[in-house]
């Protein structure tokens, strides 16, 4: 459709500022809109107290959950103004801490005070517009999708029974049949037709009805003129004895409809739920706090808590972005998703299942993963003018033609209706984005928003943090000066027992074999500065050196009673993929932004080969903002802790080390794998994703372009529309799972 034609007959939504076919007086291209509308601008919340009551008895019986969490399917979410408005539902109820929409499975997750009341929350839903189901586990929303599942099969089943069994009729009629047998095979189809028009056909009256009701373009309401457009010519050419019979084109174009939208739903059910996301959690759901529980090796840990063995190795790349596995000693916290390397160990849990730092994550990774991106948006909009240029094109050629020939208009008119597919043009952008981001989070990319898949094709300057993104980011013990004892190393180990600084955990690392640590008789971390203990009323302390300053290196010196007897010298080296990574990415302006001294920032940048005038050293999180804000088309990897002004002020931030939740919360990407080369892998999976959803879109176009010509010229019925119709849908599915294996 032009744009002179769109703007005759749509409005602009006063919330969503999103065009739609307006009725007079509308103002809003749905109840979404409307609600958010008031709760912004108005003291009117939209509660209806009558019906809110009697919505609250319905849900009495959800007092009974004791859970201050609890997930509902809310049937009638189709937009994100339908998800905006869930979110918010804290503002409806002083009680509610938290919701979090899951757009693609259609659930909402909500946090109550202990206060607050279940009824009380699915009746807010229910006057929001949405009918809510609880679901008490993963099992029941699993229920509902095969419930509904079973009733998309069941109004398949029929309908293919039908048209099958009209075919049969309607073929001796097509061969010639006349008289008493032929009238009485055309009433046997206008009985057969009957069921898939009051029971198979009913999802489409409810799409025709939210399209009349929301003025939300969809393609159901097409579908429905032309099923009763060709059941009512049918009836009332049988009624009279003469004239065209289409049951059998308007049953087989049904049946085909259907299973064309149950293929569709049934690939979104598994590539695009996001479940793939808490396949990371390996809980065991009968764990309570306070429980000890004994951990073997190469086992996940399932719960977060506090070690309570001596010792223990752990993996901990999922939060910390570094290959290395670090040591923990007794007392210091362990977390869910981590890897156990020692032979075992025995823990107490703290909190479990969704409550741990890994499940929070997951959840709200899961919930921002699903929402639409600006091209997703975009094909969403095609696939709407689409549906309003077919349907007009329609009306308007059977109005003209019909003078011509009125069966002949009728049949190209339903012809054309049935061949186009705005599914497979819809369809096809978030499947592809679905796949992507499926396939990133496979491959340790934790991935917020499908956006990040385009935006990183506009990039031209890549800012890097030096520490823990070009380098290691972690000391490693390079060498020592002075005698140190087994003893020593002993009482060093037992100074640093539960820190977390990273000069301790290279200490634990370096002596990973020293045992039987001697207790402290006191023992106190000076910030800043280092570490001083007692032990047999003598002192000793770890503390850095003042007096040596070596490039590329931290000294640290170790004294007894006050007399030096050792310095230990810690380094940062360089990832042993960082060279060859930058070296490939020619095609980018490549700066370095570091808190770091200006000699161990230019040392890195030689070895990297960045020009200098583009390193700079020594910066505060505000100084990196600002040179991130002075460029544009900006990608900058770094720290999610240090680097999350940074990472927010760039076009796409990504975070490679440091806290994966804090991460997240700043940045557009985790990578939960050390080094660069996951960032060459997010290129590489970018670029398959602009060019599945480019072929996709090439096929769904060049398909509705043909085959909508070969339809008004009559080189296609109803009945070879009907075919082709899920053919297109099925090519989608075909290339995007292969433009994204």
């Amino acid at each position: 459709m032009t744009e002179s034609r769109l703007t005759a007959n749509m409005t602009e939504c006063l919330y969503c500022k999103v065009p739609f076919a307006a009725a007079a007086a509308v103002e809003f291209c749905c109840n979404a809109c409307e609600a958010l509308y008031k709760l912004e601008n108005t003291d009117d919340k939209g509660i209806n107290t009558g019906r809110f009551e009697r919505s609250l008895e319905k849900y009495l019986s959800l007092a009974e959950i004791k859970s201050n969490e609890l997930s509902f399917y809310a049937e009638g979410l189709h937009c994100s103004s339908c998800v905006h408005l869930l979110e918010r539902l804290h503002e409806f109820d002083p009680h509610i801490q938290q919701a979090i929409v899951h757009f693609g499975e259609s659930t909402v997750h909500v946090k109550i005070l202990p206060e607050g009341s279940w009824p009380h929350v699915a009746a807010i839903i229910e006057e929001l517009g949405y009918t809510p189901t609880a679901l008490s586990t993963r099992e029941k929303l699993l229920e509902q999708q095969k419930k509904e599942n079973r009733q998309s099969l069941r109004r398949i089943a029929v309908a293919g029974a039908c048209a099958g069994n009209i075919m049969l009729f309607i073929v001796p009629v097509y061969a010639g049949l006349v008289g008493t047998w032929a009238a009485v095979f055309n009433w046997l189809s206008f009985l057969l037709f009957l069921p898939i028009l009051l029971y198979s056909a009913q999802p489409f009256y409810q799409g025709a009805w939210n399209f009349l009701k929301y003025r939300v373009i969809n393609v159901d309401l097409p579908i429905v003129i032309a099923m009763l457009t060709g059941f009512t010519l049918s009836t009332y050419h049988l009624i009279r004895g003469e004239g065209a019979i289409y049951y059998d084109s308007t049953a087989s174009f049904l049946f085909l409809i259907l299973s064309s939208r149950y293929l569709l739903k049934r690939v979104q059910q598994k590539y695009l739920s996001g479940d793939y996301l808490l396949q990371h959690l390996q809980l065991r759901k009968e764990l309570k706090t306070g429980e000890k529980i004994n951990l073997r090796q190469g086992e996940r840990i399932p719960a977060d808590g506090v070690l309570v063995s001596t010792r223990a190795e752990i993996d901990m790349s999922l939060f910390s972005g570094e290959s290395l596995s670090q040591y923990f000693q007794e007392g210091m916290k362990i977390f869910a998703g981590s890897t156990l390397l020692s032979s075992h160990a025995v823990m107490q849990v703290e909190a479990t299942g969704l409550h741990t730092r890994l499940g929070q994550l997951l959840q709200q990774l899961k919930s921002e993963s699903v929402q639409k991106s600006h091209f997703v948006s975009l094909t969403d909009k095609m696939a709407q003018g689409l549906i309003a240029t077919v349907s007009l094109t329609s009306l308007l050629f059977f109005i003209a033609y019909s003078f011509v020939d009125f069966n002949e208009a009728l049949e190209r008119s339903l012809a054309l209706m049935v061949i186009a597919c705005p599914c497979a043009l819809a369809f096809g952008t978030p499947l592809a984005y679905g796949l992507s981001l499926r396939k990133a989070h496979k491959q340790g990319l934790l991935v917020k928003n499908p956006d990040v898949f385009e935006k990183i094709h506009t990039v031209k300057n890549i800012f890097f943090d030096k520490t823990g993104t070009l380098t290691e980011g972690h000391l490693r013990l390079a060498s020592q000066d002075g005698n140190v004892e087994r003893q020593d190393q002993r009482v060093i180990l037992s100074l640093q027992a539960v820190s977390s600084h990273p000069v301790a955990f290279a200490f634990r690392h370096a002596w990973k074999d020293v045992d039987s640590l001697p207790k402290m008789e006191s023992r106190e971390e000076i910030l800043g500065e280092g570490v001083v203990g007692k032990f047999h009323g003598v002192e000793y302390s770890l503390k850095r050196s003042k007096e040596l300053n070596i490039l590329d290196y931290i000294a640290v010196e170790y004294r007894v009673d006050g007399r030096l007897k050792a310095h230990f010298f810690f380094e940062d080296p360089l990832r042993a993929d960082t060279r060859e990574t930058l070296q490939n990415l020619t095609n980018y302006d490549l700066h370095i932004l570091s808190g770091d001294k200006k000699d161990r920032v230019l040392k890195a940048a030689l070895l990297c080969g960045i020009d200098d005038k583009r390193c700079h050293a020594e910066l505060s999180p505000e100084q990196k903002l600002q040179h991130i804000k002075a460029s544009k088309n900006t990608c900058m990897i770094g720290d999610g802790a240090n680097d999350a002004l940074a990472l927010k002020a760039a076009d796409i931030g990504i975070a490679v080390k440091g806290s994966v939740d804090l991460s997240l919360s700043s940045a557009d990407i985790y990578f939960t794998r050390g080094g660069l080369k996951p960032f060459v892998e997010f290129l590489n999976i970018s670029r398959q994703a602009r060019r599945t959803v480019r072929r996709n879109l090439a096929i769904s176009l060049t398909y509705n372009a043909v085959g909508g010509v070969l339809a008004l010229g009559g080189f296609i019925n109803p009945m070879v529309a009907a075919i082709l119709m899920p053919i297109s849908s099925v090519l989608i599915v075909v290339s995007s799972l292969r433009g994204t294996r």
